[in-house]
């Protein structure tokens, strides 16, 4: 266990932009990575959760089913435009009301990552604590997703938008010797809901990996880089391996080199004035 950590930390140190990452306690890591999930995860659902969230947001607006799009075209022929607009801005809302309800999934999924979830969601590329979440939280998710789009739907009577489009449209297939439609709305919503969540949830990681102004608390700052960090560190593991960090802003690299000796560690130009060295065993 104590070997991994020592690689562990090498690695960090030189997959990340911040000198004072390999002085965190294991502790401290794994709660940077579930603040990170955290905040993701909220951004996220504050967005989508609201009037509009999906309806007026071209990233994940749920369209009028594309299996059906020949439907669509044949309901605008004839005279149903408006009737298929109020159709998708229902689904839309049902989408926002079932966003609302996933919080306490994220939290729970959070709750139980491990040391070895958070290694890999920093070293990871820039969606990894989303995948991290698709991974653990999916099906739990959908489920969820799908009781409150279900009960949604009724509420808001999608069926009573639904159900004339269908007749009409099955009516001029009739008479055309044309197939007829019959789609499951919760399941459709349902699946393009879990999948807009999931794309708001990366682009909000991405963001607080990329800017400075998005780290919120402190430890994210001290994982993912702060403002003002500059210079150059380097450090030396108990196993003699040597990382240096060079680099002007949160958004440089490190890069590590291995050493055949213990020579210590020494310290060039950087205003960071802690001891980069191994994540600490608590």
């Amino acid at each position: 266990m104590l070997v991994a950590c020592f690689c562990g930390c090498d690695i960090l140190l030189s997959t990340t932009s911040n000198t004072t990452l390999g002085s965190m306690s294991q502790t401290e890591l794994g709660k940077a990575v579930k603040e990170l999930l955290q905040v993701s995860a909220d951004n996220s659902l504050a967005k989508l959760g609201v009037t509009d969230g999906f309806f007026k947001n071209h990233e994940v607006k749920i369209p009028f089913p594309q299996s059906l799009q020949k439907v669509e075209e044949k309901l605008r022929q004839v005279g149903f435009g408006n009737q298929v607009d109020q159709f998708t801005e229902k689904m839309n809302r049902s989408a926002e009301d079932a966003a609302t309800g996933v919080k306490e999934i994220f939290k729970t999924a959070i709750t139980q990552m491990t040391i070895n979830d958070a290694l890999g969601i920093i070293m990871g590329n820039e969606d990894a604590a989303t995948e991290y979440m698709k991974k653990t939280t999916t099906s739990a998710i959908t489920s969820k997703v799908s009781s409150v789009v279900a009960k949604s739907n009724e509420k808001i009577k999608l069926a009573s938008y639904w159900t004339p489009l269908a007749n009409k449209y099955n009516t001029v297939m009739a008479l055309v010797g044309g197939a007829q439609v019959n789609t499951d709305l919760t399941q459709y919503v349902t699946e393009r809901t879990v999948d807009g969540i999931f794309k708001i949830m990366a682009k909000e990681e991405k963001v607080i990996r990329t800017k400075t102004s998005a780290r919120t608390t402190e430890l994210l700052q001290r994982v993912f880089g702060g403002s003002g960090s500059t210079g150059s560190t380097s450090s030396t593991s108990s196993s003699g391996s040597t990382a240096t960090k060079t680099g002007g802003s949160s958004s440089g690299r490190a890069s590590a080199t291995s050493s055949s000796s213990n020579s210590g560690s020494s310290n060039s130009g950087s205003s960071n004035t802690g001891s980069a060295t191994v994540i600490k065993k608590n």
